[in-house]
């Protein structure tokens, strides 16, 4: 007997931008939900000349890298123009966005809809963090780097790896 099967589409490819500075566990969460989803996820690493980071993009790109567990599903790429330039160049119909909380909803809901703007065709899909990252930020991770702190898992232990040999090389390692 012969079901009715609708044929699914497959997922496309998405694209994944941040300052990264530097990647959180609340990051691979998101990569990791993005990636249970979409056939590939590019993983951009936004660069805003505005922003003065503490990592060097160099740096931030090898953190990006090393967290890396998913083979060529995941590209880590930089870019510093427009996140829909990328996306429609690279053939991506979606951006991929973390929300931690609902206090960050009205920021990136306006970009959202600003990227829609410039180019309709791309949508955009929210993860919600896992519930034991939320107090995870990139802004905090660096506060604690520069307190010589980091406590366990708010990095992924590969980004920490590669933390600790930069901080090394600097001369300022962590205890």
């Amino acid at each position: 007997m012969e079901q009715n099967c609708i044929k699914l589409k497959t997922m496309p490819n998405a694209v994944f931008a941040g300052s990264f500075d530097p990647p959180t566990s609340g990051h691979l969460d998101v990569i990791e939900s993005a990636l249970s989803i979409f056939d590939g996820l590019y993983v951009v690493l936004a660069i805003n000349p505005e922003k003065d980071g503490l990592f060097t993009i160099d740096e931030r790109i090898e953190m990006l890298n090393a967290m890396n567990r998913f083979g060529k599903q995941m590209k880590v790429c930089k870019w510093d123009g427009l996140v829909t330039d990328f996306a429609r160049k690279h053939g991506c119909s979606v951006l991929v966005r973390g929300l931690r909380n609902a206090a960050e909803l009205p920021y990136e809901t306006t970009m959202a809809y600003m990227n829609q703007r410039l180019d309709p065709s791309i949508k955009t899909v929210f993860f919600l963090y896992d519930a034991k990252h939320v107090d995870i930020s990139s802004t905090l991770v660096r506060d604690l780097v520069t307190h010589n702190r980091l406590p366990d898992d708010i990095v992924p232990q590969e980004v920490e790896k590669v933390l600790r040999q930069i901080l090394q090389r600097r001369g300022c390692p962590l205890s």
